[in-house]
């Protein structure tokens, strides 16, 4: 199975290669749609989510596709989209929620998806919670998930900082994901949300990809990652 998976575009669309299966870990929109700023107008991100991002998806050549939501995405928790809520071409939408695909490998079964666009409190963004909410949102996830996708990333795996200056590298990735990794155990885990942490990193046999396309000044200077998994 071809994999391709990349979050952080705030807005860019980039070019997606064929693949059997698409993954959108969040952060999808622009925070400014003119003069308007999303976080006081989700109706015209959601406007812009609707003319721009459906058409990209659904002109994506991949068989699959699953996206989910990150903490620039007003749209996504103020005007009421829900799991499931695109088009056959366009894919499905995961909140806290399952999904299973046709794995590609001759013989057929499915793979779980599993994917949430919740990060750790900070600011005033969207999808924020606590670390006791963080917790309950991913107790939820079920047993024999495959592959789980979540915007934040978990502690010290793909959740680098680097401050300016000389305030040094912080670590900022969720600490109550990287104890559901560990309970699950997933096969491949995707996340974003942190620009710096791009990368491939292994958490006890579990591989995880920070696949954010941009970097923190918010330019996009990096492909979708392409992950091939020969047994599915």
């Amino acid at each position: 199975m071809r994999i391709v998976a990349l979050s952080d575009q705030h807005g860019y669309l980039p070019d997606i290669p064929p693949c059997d299966l698409l993954l959108v870990a969040g952060d999808v929109c622009p925070d400014r749609m003119g003069a308007a700023v999303a976080a006081d107008h989700p109706d015209q991100q959601k406007d812009w989510f609707d003319e721009y991002a459906r058409p990209w998806l659904a002109n994506a050549p991949a068989t699959h596709k699953i996206l989910t939501w990150g903490n620039h995405d007003w749209c996504g928790q103020r005007c009421h989209f829900g799991s499931g809520s695109l088009t056959a071409p366009e894919g499905q939408i995961l909140v806290d929620a399952a999904t299973r695909v046709p794995a590609s490998r001759a013989g057929g079964g499915t793979i779980s998806v599993w994917a949430s666009p919740w990060s750790r409190e900070f600011g005033d963004w969207a999808f924020m919670k606590s670390p006791d909410g963080l917790a309950e949102v991913y107790a939820a996830i079920p047993e024999g998930t495959d592959i789980l996708v979540t915007h934040q990333p978990p502690h010290r795996h793909g959740d680098r900082f680097d401050h300016p200056g000389a305030a040094g590298i912080e670590h900022l990735g969720s600490a109550e994901l990287l104890s559901a990794i560990g309970r699950i155990r997933p096969r491949l885990v995707v996340c974003g949300h942190l620009h710096g942490g791009h990368g491939r990193f292994d958490y006890q046999g579990v591989l995880i990809y920070n696949v954010s396309v941009v970097n923190d000044d918010y330019r996009l200077v990096r492909p979708p990652t392409v992950i091939d998994i020969a047994e599915w």
